[in-house]
């Protein structure tokens, strides 16, 4: 058995947290944060557990061999000459499982966020909070594997579209592909072991705030220019090729690509079929022609593409070709 002292919580709910197990296992995976975390989060499941951890940690379950009253005996399956037998109770056979509403009720409370519940039809994953005013939902999901939980985030990004908080109890499944798809989706991902911890009287303590961690992921957060501002910014956009000499990678193309398609610099070079280092100029030249860093404009991707879409349809494009071919001013000379 793991040490009475160390408690390996969060990795035990990605091991255990859904499915359950006996409190003995639980104890194993939590030791001192055991009590607390059963009374506030533990719920017992109907029937009675037909295996039981060994107490020598041999590596194995004893198969237990039951009794009319619910009690019953444990006996090792992998070498009965190195474990003996031994009698559990009734209450040894009791399965626990995680109380997903009681514990995503005291996530919502520990970063500040409203409590709201909802499924997916995902495995282990339901959403546990709203943040924002635009509710943005924040979801919970236990993994066993580094499998499920991408599956689970191709999932989420198909169903929410963007914009959404995951969070899940370790970051240990969390690999590049994920990364990638949350990142496509505007969406943040927060571990519970980093961010969180478990209170002697059983509630969650959260380190920093959900609007510390969470506001930068709102749509809200978009609006923070005026319209005349962002009407500038796509004026200059479409504007960035005028009197321009570049037949590679022109200013626009790259401007699009990286701020409203959110693609990476060595994409857009594979596209413009030129090498790296040239996209990286092109940026510094569109940072000097915006008088804002690339990342800051990436804040207006959703007003600029509805511009942009606007101006495409055909009665728009009357209104608005006017617009966008005055002067407004600006330097549009190469660098």
């Amino acid at each position: 058995m793991k040490d009475d002292h160390v408690s390996e919580l969060w990795q035990c709910l990605e091991a255990i947290g859904a499915p359950g197990a006996v409190a003995a296992e639980w104890q194993a995976w939590t030791g001192k944060d055991f009590a607390a975390f059963k009374t506030a989060f533990l719920q017992k499941t109907p029937g009675l557990a037909m295996s039981y951890p060994c107490p020598r940690e041999c590596g194995c379950a004893h198969e237990v061999v039951p009794h009319d009253d619910g009690s019953g005996v444990a006996v090792c399956m992998c070498d009965p000459s190195s474990c003996d037998d031994f009698p559990v109770s009734a209450d040894d056979r009791v399965i626990y499982r995680l109380n997903p509403a009681k514990f995503g009720r005291a996530i919502a409370k520990a970063f500040g966020c409203d409590a709201r519940t909802a499924e997916f039809g995902l495995p282990r994953t339901w959403q546990v909070a709203a943040f924002g005013n635009s509710a943005m939902p924040v979801v919970l999901t236990l993994q066993p594997d580094a499998a499920e939980f991408a599956g689970v985030v191709r999932q989420l990004v198909g169903q929410l579209g963007e914009r959404f908080i995951l969070l899940a109890p370790t970051s240990q499944f969390l690999d590049g592909n994920s990364q990638a798809a949350l990142k496509a989706a505007r969406a943040g991902f927060f571990d519970l072991e980093f961010h969180v911890t478990l209170l002697a009287n059983g509630s969650l303590q959260a380190w920093k705030s959900g609007g510390e961690l969470f506001s930068p992921f709102l749509p809200e957060n978009e609006t923070a220019a005026t319209d005349s501002e962002v009407a500038g910014i796509f004026a200059i956009w479409k504007r960035l090729d005028t009197g321009s000499k570049a037949r590679k990678a022109p200013l626009e193309t790259v401007f699009r690509m990286l701020v409203l398609e959110e693609r990476t610099q060595a994409y857009v070079a594979r596209q413009c079929h030129c090498v790296e280092g040239l996209i990286s100029l092109r940026v510094g030249q569109i940072e000097k022609k915006m008088k804002r860093p690339l990342r800051e404009l990436k804040n207006f991707k959703t007003r600029l593409g509805e511009m942009n879409t606007a101006i495409e349809e055909p009665r728009a494009r009357r209104i608005y070709r006017k617009g966008l071919t005055d002067d407004t001013g600006e330097d549009n000379d190469e660098m």
